[in-house]
């Protein structure tokens, strides 16, 4: 298994993943998604056996707030460590930057729970028509 930042190559693989698992309102289109990607400062895939497993990616300024945007890991390869390690390498360790998240399910909380996120009550929302 190799977390690494995406290549040029696995865009499309990577559009499909998200698309597969509930992403495709948000991904669109071969050229939608290369716009995403290039907008989004932090960009990484996990690949097993040349096949894209995973993605994440987020919005950051590099000096003190990211916003952790996707994170999407294939149904056969969850529950191996591959969400956990895609979000580390997105995160870095970098102290002085505040990471927030929106979490939409409990499962999702319990999972970035473990990964040092806590429930925020000072997060708004304007949310799209």
């Amino acid at each position: 298994m190799e977390i690494r930042n995406l290549l040029p190559e696995d865009l499309e693989a990577a559009r499909q993943l998200l698309i597969a698992n509930g992403w495709a309102h948000r991904v669109g289109g071969p050229e939608k998604f290369a716009r995403l990607v290039a907008n989004s400062q932090r960009v990484a895939v996990a690949v097993e056996k040349g096949e894209v497993v995973g993605f994440a990616r987020a919005l950051c300024d590099d000096v003190c707030d990211g916003f952790l945007s996707m994170v999407v890991v294939a149904p056969g390869h969850r529950r191996h460590g591959i969400g956990r390690a895609l979000v580390r390498h997105i995160v870095g360790s970098d102290p002085d930057i505040s990471w927030m998240l929106r979490a939409a399910r409990s499962s999702e909380a319990a999972f970035f729970g473990q990964l040092g996120f806590t429930p925020s009550m000072v997060a708004m929302e304007r949310r799209r028509p």
